[in-house]
């Protein structure tokens, strides 16, 4: 695995850098021992050469010990198996080890997180932000619903569907649910409003469908045919048609009005009836264990829950496909008036803010072993050349400046020794 790319740009001006730092340090080095070899050679004609020749002799060791140094971190000084060179490469699993726990432990403690976020009004940002740019947010999230919608296949979708709706309705007793259903609905007289409007819808029937009574009980009553050379059958079906009509009638009208009719008793205590049995009765269950197991095994289950993901999508899709249209316009309407609420509610705010920072906090204690376990793996998942040229390039021409302080501290060092050898007897 290769190291994150930087921008070419950047990268370039680094190496140029490093490049200009390198040739500084050693421009140093080749300065000092020109002056060292000049002093050298003169100090026989002028002895008060031998200060500059101590400075140069001392600054030359001091160079050349810190370019070992500073080499020896990244590659082999001239490619020697010299020990404990070469560190980034050799030592790259225990720096990504060490670096992971560094970052973990002293980065994302709880204490250190909370602290930091304590001096932070996230709510408040959050707020300014949502209250600054609804539009531009309400564009953006409806703009990248069609994306995420076309992450889901919808096969995969509609089995899904259908799954959950058989773990649900497979972990359901259907008849005890439907008692439970059905003893809401009936609880406090609701069924004799339906019984109600059954009564009036029947006597409704009776009343438009009186001509075909007659023409049944003209149809299938034995009724006189001619008397005296008069045909009576339709007259006297008509008749007895009418008399059933309003017997019935008033039947329903009196069964409607009087609340304890026997028609209502025998039909609350069905009512009753069936709601126990579907509750208790092992009858009923097995035969809504029958029922249920021939619903969840239909085919028409499985298309049906297709339908809905198809239908839901599309829905979403066109409401979120029309820029400035209504579900855009909604959610940033909602953004717009949930940060004017919180703006009204500072209470609220101190509140929101309490919770984020705990949570947040909580969330970086809880985590942190794997955020240091993911530097750890990212740095060992990483070339170890690379990751040596990469360092190298970034703090590389900082690096030279031990260099140039080598070079200059030790030939002030070696002045400083040769007056004290010059001191001595």
């Amino acid at each position: 695995m290769s190291l994150p790319k930087t921008a070419d740009f950047e990268s370039g001006l680094k190496r140029t850098r490093l490049v200009a730092m390198k040739r500084l340090a050693l421009g140093l080095l080749v300065g000092v021992g020109v002056l060292f070899l000049a002093c050298r050679l003169l100090i026989h004609r002028v002895p008060l050469l031998e200060w500059p020749q101590a400075f140069a002799e001392a600054a030359m060791i001091g160079a050349l010990a810190d370019w070992f140094a500073v080499v020896a971190l990244f590659r082999r000084p001239f490619g020697l198996p010299i020990p404990h060179t070469a560190i980034l490469l050799e030592r790259k699993a225990e720096i990504a080890r060490t670096l992971g726990g560094f970052v973990s432990e002293n980065f994302l403690s709880c204490e250190v997180v909370a602290s930091r976020l304590e001096r932070i009004d996230l709510v408040g940002l959050a707020v300014g932000w949502i209250g600054g740019q609804a539009e531009l947010i309400a564009r953006s999230l409806c703009g990248s619903i069609p994306q995420i919608l076309e992450v889901f296949n919808e096969r995969d979708v509609s089995e899904f569907i259908h799954r959950q709706l058989q773990l649900y309705l497979g972990s359901v007793p259907l008849a005890p649910l439907a008692g439970r259903f059905l003893r809401v609905l009936t609880s406090g007289g609701k069924h004799e409003v339906l019984l109600d409007e059954g009564l009036k819808i029947a006597a409704r029937m009776l009343d438009e469908n009186a001509e075909h009574v007659c023409s049944s009980v003209e149809k299938h009553v034995p009724l006189p045919g001619d008397v005296f050379g008069l045909n009576l059958r339709r007259p006297v079906a008509e008749y007895v048609s009418r008399k059933m009509v309003l017997a019935l009638q008033d039947f329903l009208h009196s069964a409607g009005q009087d609340r304890m009719h026997p028609v209502r008793r025998r039909f609350t205590e069905r009512v009753e009836q069936l709601v126990s049995d579907l509750e208790n009765s092992a009858e009923y269950f097995s035969r809504g264990e029958e029922l249920k197991g021939e619903l969840l095994g239909n085919a028409a289950l499985k298309q049906y829950a297709g339908r809905v993901w198809t239908e839901v999508k599309d829905s979403i899709l066109r409401a979120a496909s029309t820029e400035g249209g209504p579900m855009e316009i909604k959610m940033a309407n909602f953004l717009r008036n949930l940060a004017s609420s919180l703006e009204r509610d500072p209470a609220m705010v101190v509140k929101l803010n309490a919770w984020l920072r705990g949570a947040i906090a909580e969330m970086a204690e809880r985590y942190r072993p794997s955020f240091g376990k993911l530097i750890e793996e990212t740095v060992n998942g990483w070339d170890a050349v690379e990751m040596s040229a990469k360092l190298e390039t970034e703090v590389g021409a900082d690096l030279q400046f031990i260099r140039i302080n080598g070079t200059l501290i030790g030939g002030l060092i070696g002045l400083l020794i040769h007056a004290v050898s010059r001191m001595l007897p």
